[in-house]
């Protein structure tokens, strides 16, 4: 037999081949893993800031209040929930009836779908926000509104907060996991 024309590998050179994959595979995974949690956590959090911003547009731009809810499981109605994750949440007209709630005369802007998988978007002090006409909350809102916005396997500084000042304002941080 001519061993000069070999084809194909040796066990040896397989084996080694087999565990630097390995190597790779167990250093890569886990990376790849946090950053997609990581681009969930920031996908959402750019979900909230476009709907309250857009709220806040709309309601100068229109001359009349607009509202921001978190939604039952088909987005036709505002649900008193701090979880906005679950379903999903939507932008409103809110001209009439009880402010902060979807009733028969309010028209539907915007739908947002619910959070990514593992992701928690809550809170603490509100199930609506409503913007008046002048881009403002109204008196008697919390001083700040805050959202908090994670990833059930969080880690080091991945958790956002959005923050509506008493002027309207919507400010975002990065900070530590909870």
């Amino acid at each position: 037999m001519d061993t000069r024309h070999q084809q194909g590998f040796n066990l040896l050179e397989l084996m080694a081949t087999v565990a630097i994959l390995g190597v790779l595979l167990g250093l890569g995974v886990p990376a790849f893993n946090d950053l997609i949690r990581n681009n969930r956590v920031v996908a959402d959090t750019n979900k909230l800031v476009v709907a309250l911003s857009s709220a806040r547009s709309e309601a100068v731009r229109r001359g009349l209040p607009i509202s921001v809810c978190a939604t039952n499981s088909a987005q036709t109605a505002c649900v008193a929930t701090a979880n906005w994750a679950a379903n999903g949440w939507m932008v409103f007209t809110d001209a009439t009836g009880t402010a902060g709630t979807f009733d028969g005369t309010d028209e539907i802007l915007q739908k947002f779908a619910r959070a990514g998988s593992g992701v928690g978007l809550n809170s603490s002090n509100t199930t609506a926000v409503r913007f008046l006409s002048t881009g403002l909350p109204p008196s008697g809102a919390p001083l700040d509104t805050v959202f908090t916005v994670q990833h059930s396997i969080c880690r080091d500084d991945n958790r956002r907060t959005v923050r509506i000042t008493r002027t309207g304002r919507l400010n975002t941080t990065k900070g530590a996991c909870s």
